[in-house]
């Protein structure tokens, strides 16, 4: 019998990691779930130790295929998945023990919903911040936030694996494909909402692969680029455009001012701790 939920993660090179992810997905309250690992090539001792926890949990299985790259490893995991609801998670956050429960609760319970997350505590050790993230909770708020910054953390998205199928899934990208795959789903007519609870840990860090390959100022002109791509295809009002042109100058600003902008113009709302 095909588990409600497939759980995806991929990793490479993950071995300082193995006390995040795998024991905060195995302890979840919610337990009708498979638990996918794609290997994404790692050249440390991650598939070694891959095969030991799966050799220790039945519902843990692991796909090696060689180095893919992010955006075809988490295609190649979701496309190997048996459950009809999939639960993304990086490697090197955790998950509370209610996020499955909480999450598939709402699917069940909300068929137009197609994709939901929630808020989650984000420990940036980059600027030194540590503070809880609550993006807005409707679809019809979330939408406009897409011009502003990324209102859905990846790690913590869990979505029908039909929307998955009938977005075309994740976009092969260097970077960004969150965004570009949430404003895929809103195109296909697919509501998407987050819980006004806390769903775990997201960990932003320099030794990252992520962090070690994309400067800050690059990334921040990818995303005022991918910002005014979803002001055009969403029919956002065109002043709106103005969000991406600021993310220039956002760049190069301190901490303190970048804090300060998130949560004026950008309307981020944090909660730090």
């Amino acid at each position: 019998m095909s588990p409600k939920v497939s759980v995806v993660t991929t990793v490479f090179n993950g071995e300082p990691y193995f006390d995040r992810a795998i024991p905060s997905i195995l302890g979840q309250t919610f337990e009708d779930f498979e638990y996918i690992i794609v290997d994404d090539g790692s050249t440390d001792r991650t598939a070694e130790l891959l095969r030991e926890v799966a050799a220790g949990d039945a519902r843990i299985r692991v796909i090696s295929p060689g180095r893919q790259g992010f955006c075809r490893a988490a295609n190649l995991g979701i496309a190997e998945a048996r459950g009809e609801i999939i639960a993304r998670q990086d490697f090197d956050d955790r998950s509370y023990p209610d996020r499955l429960r909480l999450q598939v609760a709402c699917l069940d319970s909300r068929p137009e919903v197609g994709v939901v997350g929630g808020y989650y505590l984000l420990v940036d050790e980059n600027r030194g911040e540590r503070y809880v993230r609550m993006p807005p909770l409707e679809h019809r708020d979330i939408v406009p936030a897409m011009a502003r910054y990324i209102p859905l953390a990846n790690t913590f998205a869990t979505f029908r694996r039909r929307v998955w199928v009938e977005s075309g899934g994740y976009p092969i990208v260097s970077d960004l494909e969150d965004l570009l795959f949430w404003m895929k789903v809103a195109k296909a007519g697919w509501q998407i909402v987050n819980l006004p609870e806390v769903m775990g840990e997201h960990f932003v860090h320099p030794s990252s692969f992520f962090h070690r390959t994309f400067k800050y100022a690059d990334r921040q002109r990818n995303l005022a680029r991918v910002q005014a791509q979803v002001v055009r295809e969403l029919d956002l009002p065109s002043w709106m455009y103005l969000y991406a042109a600021g993310r220039y100058a956002y760049a190069h600003c301190p901490t303190v001012v970048k804090r300060a902008l998130r949560r004026t113009l950008g309307k981020s709302q944090e909660r730090d701790l």
